[in-house]
């Protein structure tokens, strides 16, 4: 298939120009008229200089630059696709030559190498930091009735564990308890875990505990309000008979005096002489049911929710 660039040179040459005369008349450089003449078309950076020196060169000639543009394009796809192989081909080895055994080799050992500085790295911080310690119960600023207390926490494995100086087992799986008994008031407890293998990285936790007594409930017990009933007898003898709370306490002459008793229900009073005899209740007079005829008197009481009722 003819190209661009034969038609071109062979226009010219039937013309008997030279490529120094059309680079003065077009003032395209000759380099650039070889290129195109030689279809050598990767020497251009831009595809639009070099259609436009194309038409230039081609008008330039005589010669119809719109067919010289086609037999252009048409060759050009293909010198593109070569070079896209060319390309491709070279990438390839390239790809090909950096996958060696060679590489892999190196990438593992580089990888083994992270690896072993990076756990070296983890055994050196475990080392020079002090150890991990965790207080479950009780929660710090507590405040309990209750005199024993129970110290609930985790740490380290291999390490030696003080509460309050005074040395705690740690568990296989880190864990720790210890019951202590508390003093009335503010208590400061101190835990401290140190690695056995340096005293110097330890951890210490302090709790503050505040254990107060249970204060003993006082329940007043109410005591049942008494009842007074005082019998009065004056001037001279009376017969008096006295009944409380269904007991019997007097059946008798009785001579001029005051005698209290304790009601807690009902009581009968009976006298012979009305004008002698006075009763009070809870020291308010009480008056009598009087027979005028004999000076016989008579009065039955009974005590319902503090309320006296007579008849």
């Amino acid at each position: 298939m003819i190209t661009a660039g034969e038609v071109l040179k062979s226009k010219r040459e039937s013309l008997g120009k030279s490529l120094e005369t059309v680079s003065e008349d077009t003032k395209i450089q000759i380099r650039f008229l070889r290129y195109i003449e030689d279809n050598d078309f990767s020497k251009f950076d831009s595809d639009v200089f070099l259609t436009g020196f194309i038409k230039i060169y081609s008008q330039y000639l005589d010669l119809d630059s719109t067919k010289v543009l086609a037999l252009f394009r048409r060759s050009k796809p293909t010198a593109k696709k070569n070079d896209l192989k060319t390309k491709s081909k070279s990438l390839f080895k390239v790809k090909k030559s950096f996958f060696t055994p060679k590489f892999f080799i190196t990438l593992s050992i580089a990888l083994f190498l992270l690896l072993v500085i990076g756990y070296i790295g983890i055994q050196i911080y475990n080392f020079q930091s002090p150890p991990k310690l965790q207080i479950t119960e009780p929660q710090n600023n507590l405040t309990t009735t209750s005199q024993y207390l129970t110290i609930k926490g985790i740490t380290e494995e291999n390490s030696s564990l003080d509460i309050n100086d005074s040395p705690v087992k740690i568990n296989n799986d880190g864990t720790f308890e210890k019951e202590l008994t508390l003093k009335e008031g503010v208590n400061l407890i101190t835990v401290t875990v140190r690695k056995n293998s340096n005293t110097i990285l330890e951890s210490t936790e302090i709790l503050k505990v505040t254990y107060t007594k249970e204060q003993e409930q006082i329940v007043e017990k109410e005591e049942p309000q008494t009842n007074t009933l005082r019998l009065e007898v004056s001037n001279s003898v009376a017969w008096i008979k006295l009944d409380i709370d269904g007991q019997n306490k007097i059946s008798q002459n009785v001579q001029p005096s005051k005698q209290n008793f304790t009601v807690e229900r009902n009581f009968r009073v009976t006298t012979g002489r009305l004008a002698n005899t006075k009763i009070f209740f809870n020291d308010a007079p009480i008056s009598w049911n009087t027979n005028t005829t004999t000076g016989v008197a008579e009065i039955s009481c009974e005590i319902i929710n503090q309320l006296l009722n007579c008849k």
